[in-house]
């Protein structure tokens, strides 16, 4: 009996090691995280300032310079608007990047795959 027990803690703890994520993966993800938002503040500024030249869409003054916020700087807060929504669609581009590059493996504990059968051989 202890020897089957000292087996199956040395099995559960080379699965936790196996499965355990190396801490550098967290810096490369913090670090994305701020080039994302650095990324999509820019990107904001700079699709401002061609919307002022080219006129693509309508931005209400109102939108501009909100009558409550006076002590803000003239267009902050629809630059850092603009810029979560760079920074969101940046972000689903680089989800779907990422789910290209590393489809979902099954593990061991996953149900395989539901076998489809076609209908019309069941049906005769």
């Amino acid at each position: 009996m202890g020897r089957d027990t000292w087996r199956f803690a040395q099995h559960e703890r080379e699965r936790e090691a196996k499965r355990r994520m190396n801490p550098i993966w967290r810096g490369v993800g913090c670090v994305l995280l701020v080039t994302l938002a650095v990324v999509g503040y820019l990107a904001a500024g700079w699709f401002l300032r061609e919307n002022a030249a080219h006129g693509w869409v309508y931005l209400p003054p109102e939108l501009v310079n909100i009558p409550g916020l006076t002590f803000l700087p003239s267009g902050i807060v629809l630059q850092l608007f603009i810029a979560l929504l760079f920074m969101l669609f940046g972000y689903g581009v680089l989800a779907i990047v990422y789910a290209i590059a590393f489809p979902i493996k099954l593990g061991e504990t996953d149900a395989p795959p539901v076998k489809r059968t076609d209908s019309l051989k069941r049906s005769r």
